[in-house]
């Protein structure tokens, strides 16, 4: 089968309307305006939690987290306390590529999360964020190595932390250079090799939020004006490539695809989960001389947030080798709490790290070193929850949860138990959750730091191509519908089990009336035993660290 080069995505991670329409307003990125405004258009709804990985792997799968077993950044079973870090091999569905693969379409996918290690495929795949920085086997089929890294000699698999530069501004060139490195890759492989469906990601509209969001507002972080807006400068390069990659690489019958897996806004709190759980008595620390000086110090000052500064200045020493300041970064969380001090028998409820609202409780049978019974179990959950409820925030004496679920109200699926047993969602999700990384001070509410902006449920779609509307705006999308969606324009049947729908709305009446939606009747890939191999964990743990994803 030939390829036609029928469908290129773009990921944009983080990308929210909310920001793109102003600047639209003000010709700002007229290429992505045509591509967005052009076509069909809507907000998505994301994951809830509102997470890339979770988030991404959606996005790949058409399915929930309660089918594909991914629910945070953290492995998917319940007997690890967040210790293990997921990868591909933790997505217990078949993806998009390999659905369209089976199919005999050639695919081509560059940088998506949750793709390391590549798995095979009718074409090409190089991974993203969580492939550890000597990997050789970033790239399937393992004979592109060699070619990508004569174009760009190191293929980049994320961007470069904020703390790794001087100041702002070299790290706005960084992630420029980032993006190029992905746009370079992305023109090569795109335009020598023959596809009917590809996708580019670009993290860098994600990350430069996390560190820098205050900038995109006319006031800076302490209410000062500002000239530049460095958030705008990043979408600017990302446009550049979206634009250079399109022109490079499609054909004038290509459909166009512009997704994110979330929104963004502005960060002012952070709600200490496990500090928090400690006060009301569903978390123990263990009783040893150690953890009472580290407590005790804590509470003196001697805590993350209050030591947050020196690492920001010590960051720039590490100039040129950021992993020798993610290895000083591991010495320096030795100093405060951490998951290793928990006394783990007599905790009933914890929050794993980096995980925006979400609890889980440590159920006997279960979990490795379970506390409560699962007859007692409901009782806790529903005693939690009232809590979660009646929280409010010491500084503004305002309720910090929106909404509180159970599991079961969020997940549906085989691999649904796996996840956690209560999320939440935050008052107009300001504030943002601390996890068991680090216990960044015992408060349990905190003004923010270090990062000032954080995910929103409200993601973009747009579709623009000779299949889809106008012109148009459709509404009630879920990051479950694009692979539906992908396939239906692919002209491929649409697997049964998938929870996204094709969505009529986004196809013009012509091409809907003459190509309906098929299903195929699919079983939904058999439960695993999912990711083992834990042996990069800590390094990835530490780059999502430094890109603002974890706490």
């Amino acid at each position: 089968m030939s390829a036609d080069k029928e469908l290129l995505i773009f990921g944009l991670d983080g990308a929210t309307f909310d920001l793109l329409d102003p600047w639209f307003d003000r010709d700002e990125l007229p290429f992505l305006e045509k591509l967005i405004n052009e076509g069909v258009r809507g907000e998505m709804t994301s994951t809830i939690p509102p997470l890339t990985g979770p988030a991404w792997s959606t996005f790949q799968t058409g399915v929930n987290p309660g089918k594909h077993g991914v629910f945070d950044w953290g492995s998917s079973g319940n007997d690890t306390y967040g210790e293990g870090m997921v990868d591909s091999t933790s997505i217990e569905a078949k993806t998009l590529w390999e659905l369209a693969s089976e199919a005999g379409k050639k695919v081509g996918v560059i940088g998506v999360p949750v793709t390391y290690p590549p798995r095979k495929v009718n074409g090409f795949m190089t991974s993203g964020v969580l492939t550890p920085k000597e990997a050789e086997d970033y790239v399937y089929p393992p004979s592109l190595k060699e070619e990508i890294e004569k174009v760009v000699e190191t293929y980049r698999f994320a961007p470069t932390h904020a703390e790794m530069a001087l100041n702002n501004e070299q790290w706005i060139e960084d992630l420029k250079g980032s993006i190029t490195n992905r746009e370079e890759v992305a023109r090569h492989l795109l335009s020598t090799r023959e596809w009917d469906v590809s996708m580019v990601y670009f993290m860098e509209t994600d990350t430069v939020k996390h560190h820098l969001f205050h900038q995109n507002s006319p006031l800076g972080k302490d209410g000062n004006a500002v000239d530049e807006d460095p958030v705008l400068e990043v979408y600017k390069r990302v446009e550049k490539a979206v634009k250079n990659i399109y022109d490079s690489s499609a054909g004038k019958d290509t459909h166009v695809m512009i997704v994110s897996d979330h929104g963004f806004g502005p960060l002012k709190w952070i709600f200490n989960v496990n500090s928090w759980l400690i006060q009301k008595g569903y978390m123990k620390l263990k009783d040893s001389a150690g953890v009472r000086i580290k407590r005790s110090a804590s509470k003196l000052g001697l805590n993350q947030k209050n030591l947050y500064k020196i690492g920001d200045l010590l960051g720039p020493l590490a100039k040129g080798n950021e992993w020798e300041m993610e290895g000083f970064n591991d010495i320096l969380g030795k100093m405060f709490l951490s998951l290793n001090d928990v006394d783990w028998e007599n905790t009933k409820a914890y929050s794993r790290g980096g995980v925006t609202g979400a609890i889980r409780l440590n159920i006997k049978g279960r979990e490795k070193h379970g506390c409560i019974t699962p007859e007692d179990a409901p009782g806790v959950q529903k005693d939690l929850m009232r809590d979660l409820k009646e929280l409010r925030n010491p500084h503004t004496g305002e309720n910090v949860i929106a909404e509180v679920m159970r599991n079961e109200e969020v997940y549906e699926g085989p691999r649904s138990l796996r996840g956690p047993d209560i999320l939440f969602l935050t008052k107009d999700l300001e504030t943002d959750t601390g996890g068991l990384t680090v216990f960044k001070t015992m408060d349990r509410i905190i003004p923010s730091f270090a990062i000032t902006g954080t995910h929103r449920m409200n993601g973009v779609f747009a579709g623009y191509g000779p299949k889809y509307l106008r012109k148009s705006e459709v509404e009630g999308l879920n990051i479950s519908d694009p692979a539906p969606i992908s396939l239906h324009t692919l002209g491929l049947k649409i697997p049964s089990y998938m929870d996204g729908s094709p969505r009529r709305e986004v196809f013009s009446e012509e091409f809907w009336s003459e190509h309906q939606p098929e299903l195929s009747e699919s079983n939904l890939p058999g439960t695993g035993e999912g990711k083992t191999n834990n042996e990069h964990d800590e390094e990835i743990k530490e780059r999502l660290e430094g890109l603002g994803y974890l706490a």
